[in-house]
């Protein structure tokens, strides 16, 4: 087993499982008790952290279509008790999270850009397009997403590729899609090719590395979820009690965990410039969160 970013095969490894709730979703076929055995896997050289156990393309369309609708409510909350219709509704339409990163997206690209403006911008997987600000696509804004939503009042919806790469974009930003992708670095090769030496383009990932002290997975850092009113305490308990009979750290949606050093190598890699890189602390409607954000450009 190779890192799937820097190559090395100096790679810490813990068995796991992929969770009951990602094998009912892509297997129709799935007995509960009978988990898909994969291992967590840790890169000493870049740090990055990942599944084993890769999505094909198939899985990933079984696991992502209709994403959190009543029947994926439905499912998960019958595996994992804490993911009631509250929390779901919460995730689908958390407008604290929304502005909380278009602020930071503003932030980073205006305080390390030239241009006063950036007229053509791209979300790549942006869904609806609500991360777009005024101050970012003020003259056209695209979204490329295959989900076939409807996107928001002046946001244009792409689902080609081939007719991404008729457009010339000052701006492309891929947003919370890192984490899920079976093959990121070819994800980030393609996203790459449709901008040229003046584009910046920008990634941001949830940062929550499971081998790095005091991530999000510690059992401090959740505490602050039993005071957050659309979770259920006592689903809480009842899954954190369950979770610590079992396995470390289940495969669920995200199987990519990254930290500074492995985005940036991941961007160096893919023969571009890192411009910025920060961690930030985010606020939305069920809790703060860390996130890794990059702005780059390719090398001339």
């Amino acid at each position: 087993m190779n890192c799937l970013i820097c190559g090395s095969s100096k790679i810490e490894m813990i068995d796991t499982v992929v969770s009951d709730f990602v094998m009912a979703r892509i297997d129709k076929n799935f007995q509960t008790g009978k988990n898909y055995k994969t291992k967590l896997c840790f890169c000493k050289n870049c740090s990055f952290a990942f599944y084993d156990y890769r999505f094909n393309e198939d899985e990933e369309y079984r696991l992502y279509n209709n994403y959190r609708d009543e029947e994926y409510q439905h499912l998960r909350e019958k595996y994992e008790c804490w993911y009631t219709e509250k929390v779901n509704r919460v995730l689908n339409s958390d407008e604290i999270a929304i502005e909380e990163q278009r602020k930071q997206i503003e932030t980073v690209l205006f305080r390390n850009t030239i241009a006063g403006e950036i007229k053509i911008a791209l979300d790549y997987g942006g869904n609806e397009g609500k991360t777009f600000s005024d101050k970012i696509g003020t003259k056209e804004k695209f979204v490329f997403d295959i989900s076939g939503v409807k996107p928001i009042d002046g946001v244009t919806s792409i689902s080609s590729y081939e007719d991404l790469k008729k457009h010339t974009y000052d701006f492309i930003m891929c947003n919370m899609l890192f984490e899920h992708l079976s093959h990121p670095m070819d994800t980030l090769k393609k996203i790459i090719q449709l901008g040229n030496s003046n584009t910046f383009f920008y990634i941001e990932v949830p940062s929550e590395n499971p081998f790095i002290k005091g991530n999000k997975f510690s059992a401090l850092k959740n505490l602050g979820l039993a005071l957050n009113p659309n979770y259920s305490l006592f689903r809480l308990i009842k899954f954190y009690l369950k979770t610590n009979r079992g396995c470390f750290m289940p495969m669920k949606e995200h199987i990519n965990f990254y930290t500074e050093e492995s985005i940036r190598k991941m961007i160096e890699i893919s023969n571009c410039k890192v411009v910025a890189i920060s961690d930030n602390k985010r606020k939305s409607s069920l809790g703060k969160s860390e996130v890794l954000s990059v702005l780059f450009q390719k090398n001339t």
